[in-house]
């Protein structure tokens, strides 16, 4: 039985209440479960909000005593990359790199999986077995054409198709783009922009779609699968969280004040109602 929690960049206070509403408690500065749940992060633990060393500290915490499992975001892939490369990298995240580097790209259990963006099936293949302990690896996924930097780039960052320069589409933000992240798990030949984007790009494009070879690298997940639970995508509210197997849990915490989790038992199926989430009013409001 594991609680699944998305994106937290940051954002401690909401990463404190989500716990709390899925029945996490302190018991002698210890985070414990009645029925002896599990946590399962889906990464992206720092950069935009103001916490990131607290909340890396508790993860850390939480992986280290069994009571969370946790894989890499995109996020904390390219801190350990910029740390490899000798780039300058935040001082209060040094401590913390051995430790990154310990974790998995993807996890597989038995009745679900674990991805930040896309479950790929060939770049899973091709990674399997790869440790981000290894330099020679992270020195590959730096390189251009490699095809590890390929695999990884999709399943930590989505799979992306360039945007037509007339179209002029802008995100939810209001900021133009020149690429979008499509809905990666299904088969979306023959599809309108509006239909393709997971991150929703505006103003919505209904007659009009990208060619079906734009969509080659697309690998659809099937409803046969076991659950997937993704972070990533930074979805407004009316955006479902739920698409057949895929579960996103990036509601955008940053700029929504809501972090988003999952109640996931033993079993393969999905069902909506067991999204939970925990929203701390903006000092604005």
């Amino acid at each position: 039985m594991i609680d699944l929690i998305g994106d937290i960049h940051g954002h401690y206070q909401e990463l404190q209440k989500i716990l709390k509403i899925l029945g996490y408690s302190y018991l002698k500065d210890e985070l414990s479960h009645p029925e002896n749940r599990k946590i399962g992060f889906v990464g992206d633990f720092i950069n935009r909000g103001p916490q990131s060393v607290e909340v890396l500290t508790l993860v850390k915490s939480l992986c280290e005593s069994g009571k969370a499992i946790t894989v890499l975001g995109n996020h904390e892939f390219r801190l350990i990359q910029n740390s490899v490369a000798g780039k300058k990298i935040p001082r209060e995240y040094k401590p913390f790199i051995p430790w990154l580097r310990t974790l998995p790209l993807f996890l597989e259990l038995k009745t679900l999986r674990m991805v930040h963006a896309v479950w790929h099936f060939s770049s899973i293949e091709l990674l399997r077995g790869k440790s981000v302990e290894d330099d020679s690896f992270i020195w590959d996924t730096l390189e251009k054409k490699s095809s590890y930097k390929l695999a990884v780039d999709r399943i930590l960052s989505g799979i992306k198709i360039s945007i037509p320069k007339e179209l002029k589409l802008k995100d939810r933000f209001g900021v133009e783009r020149t690429k979008g992240r499509l809905k990666w798990w299904k088969d979306l030949r023959g599809k309108p922009y509006a239909k393709c984007f997971l991150s929703p790009m505006f103003p919505p494009i209904e007659d009009k779609g990208p060619t079906d070879d734009e969509f080659h690298e697309l690998q659809p997940y099937s409803k046969d699968e076991r659950p997937v639970f993704i972070g990533h995508y930074c979805l407004p509210p009316t955006v479902p969280k739920v698409n057949g197997q895929v579960v996103c849990l990036d509601g955008c915490v940053t700029c929504d004040n809501t972090l988003w989790g999952y109640r996931h038992d033993d079993t393969e199926s999905v069902d909506a109602s067991n999204l939970i989430k925990a929203t701390i009013a903006s000092e604005n409001n």
